[in-house]
């Protein structure tokens, strides 16, 4: 079992030596479990069950988090190491008007999501917040009973555009899920560049909560 501490946060200015995402070159790595985790009961609970794994594993946690994220956690409980986790369900009348999305992230994004939920309801609309603590395998199970219901997707990914998490998430969805499908879906990737040094630069690369909210309005109103 590994455990990585990375990912690509907003507002770290520390440039590509820190900052680089290498999510989908271990994701490449035939054979391993893929996990992450954005919380202390996750990264505690998931790292009980790779050590009791017989098969090769790694963990992805996110180092800005590391450094202000506080909890408790259960000592006794292993979680899954093929299931992701439903933080916020949305409203049964976003879900009827139509104003509903299914949001996927990991690591730093889940809190850039949680912290936009108040002002993308405020737009009028609502969104499944699915926490993709596996990356491999893909828990293709829970992102379909949210799509069932939501029918959008938008998926907020600290890999690059090209050959990231996301574009793998989004070819898995195509693929197995397309008829639950009412719109193309809305991938938030960092920019196919080294992650600048300077703040205002990697503003306009590294991917934030501020996309998610135009992302989630430009869905729903059909401007893709």
């Amino acid at each position: 079992t590994i455990i990585g501490a990375g990912g690509t946060a907003p507002n770290q200015a520390l440039g590509a030596e820190h900052s680089q995402p290498l999510h989908a070159y271990v994701m490449g790595i035939p054979g391993l479990k893929i996990c992450t985790a954005a919380s202390p009961d996750a990264a505690y609970g998931i790292t009980k069950s790779m050590i009791r794994d017989n098969g090769p594993c790694f963990l992805f946690c996110p180092v800005k988090m590391m450094k202000e994220s506080k909890g408790k956690v259960d000592l006794d409980k292993c979680m899954p190491l093929n299931k992701a986790a439903l933080l916020h369900e949305a409203s049964q009348s976003a879900v009827d008007s139509g104003n509903a999305v299914t949001v996927l992230t990991y690591l730093h994004g889940v809190k850039e999501a949680q912290l936009s939920i108040d002002e993308i309801k405020a737009e009028g609309f609502d969104i499944d917040l699915i926490e993709l603590r596996t990356l491999k395998p893909l828990d293709m199970e829970t992102i379909s009973k949210s799509l069932a219901r939501t029918n959008k997707l938008c998926i907020l990914d600290e890999s690059t555009k090209s050959g990231g998490v996301g574009a793998t998430i989004s070819a898995a969805v195509s693929e197995e899920l397309f008829d639950l499908l009412d719109a193309p879906v809305k991938r938030l990737c960092m920019d196919d560049a080294p992650v600048p040094y300077a703040s205002s630069m990697e503003e306009a690369v590294v991917k934030r909560g501020a996309d998610l909210v135009q992302g989630v309005f430009d869905i729903c109103t059909k401007k893709w």
